[in-house]
């Protein structure tokens, strides 16, 4: 019969076998060491605003979307502004009636002022029409690409804006700012989730050139969105109201 290990003789095999295993142990933290760092993800647009205040950074984006849409003449096709009858310091919020005949305060929904921004896309022409060419479908569509891309940047750049109101140029038989485009933060999440490239991958499009697919994304993302402004009320005690309601 073999004789059993002698004390020392177990010790020896117990030092051997805790050196392989922290052998092992630092020839696998080398490996890890050595492996290449996970590669960050893509970034959500290669542009994105300089700035750090809230008014300036929302500036930087309307000039940087407005100078991207172009008339077939080459020339910009809106200006981008900022603020509209939202920069009145009368106006409390954005409301939107929930009756066919609201009466009080509380037959609106309210979107509040601190958490809204208003654009305006204003052509050339009088009362912020556009002078080139003649309005149509494929413009149209071109205008709501437009809105769309200033409400997608501006969620994904600042923090605190949940709303986003964009009045678009009078279309035909309209004399004044009429048409809007409504959106909210939590309806568009899953498009700042991912790269701005995704939603929309091509560049802006002239009027009647946008890719099937993108309007498809488009219609989809701005369908529900469209409404009317029907102007500024007083509530009592409260302040005045900015009205829009569905189209």
């Amino acid at each position: 019969m073999a004789r059993s290990l002698s004390t020392r003789g177990r010790f020896a095999v117990a030092y051997l076998a805790l050196g392989a295993a922290v052998g092992t142990g630092i020839g696998a933290f080398v490996v890890l060491l050595q492996r290449p760092a996970p590669t960050p993800p893509p970034a959500w647009s290669p542009w994105q605003p300089a700035a750090t205040s809230l008014d300036s950074q929302v500036r930087e984006i309307a000039d940087h979307v407005g100078r991207a849409y172009r008339l077939p003449s080459g020339d910009q096709l809106t200006a981008v502004r900022v603020g509209g009858p939202l920069a009145d310091q009368s106006v409390k919020a954005i409301v939107v009636p929930t009756k066919a005949e609201p009466k009080t305060l509380g037959d609106f929904k309210p979107y509040d002022k601190s958490e809204s921004i208003v654009f305006i896309l204003c052509g050339s022409g009088k009362n912020c029409k556009i002078s080139e060419g003649s309005p149509s479908q494929a413009r149209g569509t071109v205008l709501r690409r437009e809105a769309l891309e200033l409400a997608l940047y501006t969620f994904e750049y600042t923090d605190g804006v949940e709303n986003v109101l964009v009045f678009v140029p009078p279309g035909p038989g309209e004399k004044r700012l009429t048409s809007t485009l409504f959106f909210h933060r939590s309806d568009l999440s899953s498009h700042l989730n991912r790269p701005l490239r995704t939603t929309l991958p091509h560049r802006p499009p002239l009027p009647g050139r946008i890719a099937v697919k993108e309007q498809q994304t488009v219609d989809a993302l701005t369908g529900s969105s469209i409404y009317r402004y029907v102007g500024i009320v007083t509530a009592n005690g409260y302040g005045d109201l900015l009205v829009i309601k569905p189209a």
